[in-house]
């Protein structure tokens, strides 16, 4: 059997364990703060343990500070595989968004299930599935006694940023010169999608200001509600209409998108018209457009609905992210990704764009290349969230072909 026919039949010797894994880390919440949890520190020391487990010992943490998460720390885990010359980092994320409506799901969000060849539960896909991969990956490289400069770089806070995962990491001069890395965080689900360039993106926060009052008497107050959802739906269908150019490297969505997300509570009684009213737009902007240009629209627009409704509406940007250069298609990276799933996989691969952000733009931005790839069903966020089992030891199979010197 050949050196890469070997790897890919360990790895496929891993299969329970890798879905037993899967598991134990599901039921383990890593939800940020902000988002109403206590950050990743649970599932880290979880994941430190499993590193060991598999062979992998070189471990080190470099955890940002936050009072809000618990041990005030938010934990990134650093395992490092093979020794000199260029290393190739695989960034994987270990947070998950909430479950979000809990009557929606068929199973409990954080007690997986497996089921037809699937492993229901938050964070199964997004980005569990890859994270398991990368370390049974490394297993079967360093089993095979031929094993290139590895690092797995297992991050917090990618959900709403990364400011505490890969860009506080990259703030500690962790990377060096001709580094390479691969985010298997977004794909295809066929796994020939290999993605070399994000947009824009912002989050706006929108704040409308009336003047409360009993709804029995509207013509004593300013309804925010009613003032926010006019200009709600003027913006909307103003950027897609003044923003609609297309570029068909960005797929499934080769134009930019400015969508309303969350909607924050006003008031708790049916009776009393809001005095004030926030709620979130997504956007995600090509490239080729300007994000401040954007962004002032939205605040122009802003200011002619509070002249006409009377309230006080602003626009700020939540979070914001530029689009970094992207990566070449034949840079070192694309390259070894590309023969790697046509080796393993026999799938010809193609370049994409996506609108999604991962932590591929972060060090982009940075001036290094970086490909994402990954195969997936697209259930990231969605309730009822599953990772097909065959998709993830099919992609540890392709990450052990790469590990391997």
């Amino acid at each position: 059997m050949s050196g890469g026919g070997k790897l890919k039949a360990s790895v496929e010797s891993y299969e329970k364990e890798m879905t037993v894994a899967l598991g134990d880390m599901i039921s383990i919440p890593a939800i940020s703060p902000e988002s109403g949890g206590e950050g990743e520190w649970d599932r880290a020391e979880f994941l430190e343990s499993l590193l060991k487990e598999n062979g992998i010992t070189s471990i080190e943490r470099c955890d940002a500070p936050d009072r809000a998460a618990k041990k005030g720390r938010r934990p990134n885990v650093i395992a490092t595989i093979g020794s000199g010359g260029k290393a190739l980092w695989v960034i994987s994320h270990m947070d998950t968004v909430p479950a979000g409506d809990r009557g929606l799901w068929k199973t409990d969000p954080f007690k997986p299930v497996v089921k037809g060849g699937k492993i229901y539960g938050r964070g199964s896909e997004d980005n569990g599935q890859s994270l398991i991969a990368s370390i049974f990956a490394a297993r079967a490289a360093l089993e095979s006694g031929e094993v290139a400069s590895v690092k797995l770089a297992i991050v917090a806070d990618e959900e709403l940023g990364s400011a505490k995962g890969i860009t506080y990491v990259a703030s500690r001069n962790k990377f060096s010169k001709g580094d390479e890395f691969l985010v298997p965080d977004a794909g295809s689900r066929t796994g020939d999608e290999i993605e070399i360039a994000e947009k824009h993106s912002l989050w706006a926060r929108v704040r409308t200001k009336g003047a409360q009052t009993h709804a029995s008497t509207p013509n004593t107050g300013i309804n925010a509600k009613v003032a926010s959802s006019r200009f709600l739906v003027f913006v909307r269908d103003y950027l897609y209409s003044r923003y609609g150019r297309r570029d068909d490297l960005f797929q499934p969505v080769p134009y930019s998108t400015f969508e309303p997300t969350k909607q924050q509570a006003n008031v708790d009684n049916v009776n009393t018209i809001p005095g004030t009213d926030e709620f979130y737009i997504d956007c995600r902007i090509l490239p080729s457009y300007s994000l401040p240009a954007i962004l002032a629209d939205i605040r122009g627009i802003a200011e002619v609905f509070s002249r006409q409704t009377g309230a006080t509406i602003t626009v700020e940007a939540f979070r914001k992210s530029i689009a970094a250069k992207p990566t070449s298609r034949d840079s070192v990276i694309s390259v070894k990704v590309a023969e790697a799933v046509r080796k393993v996989r026999g799938i010809e691969p193609r370049f994409v764009g996506i609108g999604g952000g991962t932590c591929a733009n972060i060090v982009r931005a940075r001036g290094f290349q970086a490909a994402v790839w990954s195969t997936e069903d697209g259930m990231a966020h969605q309730p009822n969230e599953y990772s097909i089992i065959r998709n993830m030891v099919g992609d540890a199979g392709v990450m052990a072909a790469m590990f391997a010197a």
